[in-house]
């Protein structure tokens, strides 16, 4: 049987109120876990997410059974960095404070694809838009005594390669699979870097693995139907979580104490790693990709973004 890693029952029954808090990516999976989670604590949350009808219906719901919480919706695309600029200004607009940034949205294996600004899809949308968006949003969490920032990564940046000298895939031979690993260890790259830069200051930013979880985030790879349906069990069987076990790692990152004293680590669910020792995951846990502790990749990783995204 295996021994998930749970966020402790103190932390989710802590009292939010008056604290606000983006996640993006709320219309399914573990965005919508955690903004469940959060009303039920009576957070503040606003849901950045593209589909808008979907996302007032599904929060209505919420709010009938957690009266005390309040969710507003504002739109985002992530594959837009003027729609990040929106999202930023509609955000600052109307709250005046942030206490956690939950980087949750993501694409998989798409077919090659870029942004309107340029990028491959899943580097654009996964990596550059969230670090448009955490830039941008820096000085209001700076406002608060504890602001958290939680980099959605995956278990599979450990077979990801920065390229630098080729970062959207336009020279080398296009794999959905090697885009979705970059994107995903430009995060954990990310977040260390973050940290640093931020040492000084009351941010705490972290990058996750929250588990191989059952959500639509498989549609480019295989059918929703054969995942939820047809192979379930074996997949099941084989790791694969449902949601409340996959927003664990989140919510512990999110609202535990310990947090604030490893800023830039890396935070993990069991997962599906190649050696044996890293599987039962940990909190934090070394990452097995050693681009992570690679400073000066860091360094240039960012300068990089912070130009391509018009910083």
């Amino acid at each position: 049987m295996t021994n998930f890693l749970m966020c402790s029952k103190k932390n989710l029954e802590k009292n939010l109120s008056g604290k606000v808090y983006i996640v993006t990516g709320t219309t399914s999976g573990i965005g919508l876990e955690i903004v469940k989670q959060l009303a039920s604590q009576r957070a503040t949350i606003v849901c950045a997410c593209r589909n808008i009808e979907a996302s007032k219906k599904i929060t209505e719901s919420i709010l009938v059974n957690n009266p005390n919480s309040s969710i507003k919706t504002i739109p985002l695309n992530l594959d837009s960095l003027n729609s990040v600029r929106d999202f930023t200004k509609k955000f600052l607009d109307h709250f005046d404070r942030l206490d956690g940034l939950i980087n949750n949205a993501a694409v998989m294996n798409t077919p090659k694809s870029y942004t309107e600004d340029g990028f491959e899809l899943q580097l654009g949308t996964n990596f550059l838009g969230h670090f448009l968006l955490t830039e941008l949003l820096l000085p209001i969490l700076k406002k608060n005594k504890t602001g958290r920032i939680i980099h959605t990564s995956s278990v599979f940046h450990e077979k990801g390669f920065i390229n630098l000298e080729d970062f959207n895939f336009e020279k080398r031979k296009y794999s959905g699979w090697e885009a979705y690993y970059q994107s995903k260890l430009a995060q954990v790259l990310y977040s260390r870097h973050q940290a640093k830069l931020l040492k000084n200051s009351n941010i705490t930013s972290v990058s996750i693995h929250p588990g191989w979880v059952q959500t639509p985030l498989i549609k480019h790879t295989l059918p929703i139907f054969f995942q939820d349906y047809l192979l379930y069990p074996f997949l099941k069987i084989s790791g694969m979580v449902d949601t409340w076990h996959g927003c664990q790692t989140t919510m512990h990152c999110l609202l535990d104490e310990t947090i604030i004293e490893n800023s830039g680590h890396f935070y993990s669910q069991v997962g599906i790693y190649k050696n044996k020792e890293d599987k039962a995951g940990g909190w934090p846990m070394t990452s097995p990709n050693m681009q992570v502790y690679d400073d000066e990749l860091c360094t240039k990783l960012y300068d990089l973004s912070h130009n391509l995204v018009g910083l």
